[in-house]
């Protein structure tokens, strides 16, 4: 698929239209996240996500702090 856009910057962001070879006439957009959802293709009808939404778990991310031996991890000479 081939798409036309034009790109415009503004004080608040980008702005612009995606026209698309199968799709006559422009659409328009404010900003990236919606032009990246012009440029995603349409799901067939009845079509949905398969299983459940994927779920990060609550400490996903996040690394086990190190721990310092006694002393704050100074050796004596």
């Amino acid at each position: 698929m081939r798409y036309v856009i034009e790109v415009y910057r503004e004080h608040d962001g980008v702005c612009g239209s995606v026209a698309a070879e199968s799709c006559g006439s422009p659409r328009p957009f404010h900003g990236w996240l919606e032009l990246l959802a012009l440029l995603e293709p349409p799901l067939p009808e009845g079509a949905g996500r398969e299983g459940p939404p994927h779920q990060e778990s609550p400490d996903a991310g996040w690394t086990t702090p190190r721990q310092e031996p006694p002393g704050g991890g100074l050796t004596a000479l």
